[in-house]
């Protein structure tokens, strides 16, 4: 069961090693006639006009509704404040749960849809805002579609056995 997963995972890190951007790692640079990486794959949570992402910050596998890792973006004359009042109102349009959220020097939001959760960091930079929203199974769960090869629903793992008894001997000098 877990080579299922760890397979697809390694394959998807060579690929992205084989990859090069000798650009300043920002969406903004098609210099070298490259499509500049895309938040269209992204359809499940909003993106803010005009934001730049840091290629070499972020790692996502997976697309759509079914992506999980850290995706690292900026954006220039926009304030932390800003973004985070975005975020307070767009979350819930696209079905996210606020679980939690703490406005500070870096702020903080935590939502829950289905089996997802979703944290979202904003924090001021010198020339605007850094976002970076990291997507992950709750509780452990797999993500969505988590069946077995014979499209059966994956009972939970069980727990571990817990460790043998110690039990204390005196020594024998």
């Amino acid at each position: 069961m877990r080579s299922r997963f760890l397979l697809p995972l390694a394959a998807a890190l060579l690929l992205a090693g084989c990859s090069s951007n000798s650009g300043s790692g920002t969406s903004g640079d098609t210099s070298n006639g490259a499509a500049p990486p895309s938040f269209n794959q992204f359809t499940d949570i909003p993106i803010p006009e005009n934001a730049r992402l840091s290629v070499g910050k972020s790692l996502v596998l997976g697309q759509g509704d079914n992506w999980v890792g850290r995706l690292d973006f900026s954006l220039r004359w926009s304030s932390a404040p800003q973004l985070f009042d975005f975020y307070k109102a767009q979350m819930p349009t696209y079905k996210w749960t606020e679980i939690s959220s703490v406005r500070a020097d870096i702020s903080v939001m935590t939502y829950r849809r289905g089996d997802r959760i979703a944290t979202v960091q904003i924090e001021d930079t010198t020339l605007g805002a850094e976002v970076i929203i990291t997507m992950g199974p709750a509780n452990g769960a797999p993500p969505s579609g988590g069946f077995s090869q014979d499209n059966q629903p994956q009972p939970p793992s069980a727990m571990p056995a817990p460790p043998p008894a110690v039990t204390s001997q005196p020594l024998n000098n």
